[in-house]
């Protein structure tokens, strides 16, 4: 499985993390650093378990903790219709 933006957006990385824009309405979401490195990495074609393990790496974070994290922001993303599975 893949993701992808919906259509319509744009999607930015920032110091700060990220920047997803509607370039027809304007409206725009923020990702904090750790959000736009799960973002980055499914956009990527990285699946959902291989984000899990460069974060945990990366941040030196909780294995278990991350992954439950990931598919729950992976899910968020999906309701709010601003990634879709190809």
């Amino acid at each position: 499985m893949s993701f992808a933006l919906r259509a319509g957006l744009t999607w930015a990385e920032t110091e700060y993390g990220g920047v997803l824009l509607d370039t027809v309405d304007g409206q725009y979401w923020t990702l904090n650093v750790t959000g736009a490195r799960v973002l980055a990495g499914l956009l990527a074609g990285a699946e959902p378990d291989e984000v899990v393990t460069r974060l945990t790496v990366e941040f030196d974070g909780d294995a278990a903790e991350v992954a439950g994290d990931v598919p729950t922001l992976v899910a968020e993303l999906e309701a709010a219709e601003l990634v879709v599975r190809r």
